[in-house]
């Protein structure tokens, strides 16, 4: 009996898994996130400050100030 209820758990398991992968890429593709995918390894070569975080202002009494 133990052994039917056990196999339940894991295909039921498997199958969480499998939802949550699926609904995973499709938040990705909706929100973006695979569109050009080749602009980060370009920007990282740029020649200039990295921008602030929205929302944050650079704390002073660093290296920098």
């Amino acid at each position: 009996m133990s052994m039917p209820l056990g196999l339940w758990v894991v295909i039921g398991w498997m199958a969480f898994v499998a939802l949550t992968a699926v609904v995973m890429i499709v938040w990705g593709f909706r929100a973006g996130q695979f569109k050009d995918i080749e602009e980060p390894k370009y920007r990282m070569l740029e020649d200039r400050e990295p921008q602030a975080w929205p929302g944050r202002e650079p704390k002073g009494g660093g290296a920098d100030a």
